[in-house]
This record gives C-alpha cells, sequence and structure tokens, in this order.
C-alpha cells in the first residue's frame, strides 16, 4: 500500500528544530522486479532495533534539493529527538551511532544534523517552485 514519505525540510519545518538524520549511502540500486533495496542495507535493520529497544520514536524521510526530482525511497530515517547536549537519551544515541572522533561507527551509514534554518529555507524553496 502506497505511504507518504515526508522530506527532511518538512520534518523540520513541521518540528520546528534542528533534526537527526540517517542515511544509507551504499545502496544498490533496486532491481526491475523490486524497489525495496533499502530492506537489505547493512546495518540498517541493526540500527533500527537498537532504536525501538531502547524507545527511540524514528520514521522513514527523504532528502531531496528543491528544483531536483524526488527519488525513491533509498531507506533513511528521521530520528524523533531534539539534538540537545545536555539531554541524556541524546548522549546515549551519540554513544551508538558514532565512534570517538565523532563519525559514524557503522560503515555506509551517514548520522547528520540538519538545521531548522535550511530546513525552512529548503522548504520554502521548495513551495515557491510548486507555485509556479
Amino acid at each position: 500500500m502506497p505511504q507518504v514519505v515526508e522530506t527532511t525540510d518538512e520534518i523540520g519545518v513541521r518540528e520546528q528544530r534542528d533534526i537527526l538524520v540517517l542515511s544509507f549511502n551504499q545502496i544498490s540500486e533496486p532491481t526491475p522486479l523490486s524497489d525495496e533495496s533499502w530492506k537489505n542495507i547493512p546495518y540498517r535493520s541493526m540500527i533500527l532495533q537498537w532504536l525501538e529497544a531502547n524507545e527511540f520514536a524514528w520514521e522513514m524521510c527523504i532528502h531531496c534539493s528543491p528544483g531536483t526530482i524526488v527519488t525513491s525511497y533509498k531507506g533513511d530515517i528521521y530520528i524523533d529527538l531534539p539534538p540537545d547536549p545536555q539531554c541524556q537519551r541524546y548522549q546515549r544515541l551519540l554513544e551508538f551511532l558514532e565512534d570517538e572522533e565523532e563519525n559514524c561507527r557503522f560503515p555506509g551509514v551517514s548520522f547528520w544534523r540538519m538545521p531548522l534554518s535550511l530546513s525552512q529555507t529548503l522548504y520554502d524553496q521548495r513551495q515557491a517552485l510548486a507555485d509556479q
């Protein structure tokens, strides 16, 4: 059944704060028979299991810039947690996802923070393009 997957800028505007995103970079292109190759991304299911076991809410998302063609879902997720360095849950998430040098410890996985200001800019640009 089809479902709506929001873009990162839509989520940032909706939440009215910086957001946390995991992107999975090493993904093969889907075959003609399957458009869900993201289900087989190394580390993705393990990370999702950890998030759920530790009660971190998440949702699927797509990152694309205004004026680009929206592609099929590639497995990216938004983690519903404000990036607050004083928050113990945020620190726990960082300990799981990052190594000592603050790089994502899982090969082929990018962990990034999207500022609200960027979300708002991209959202406004996308709306302007849609209104043309």
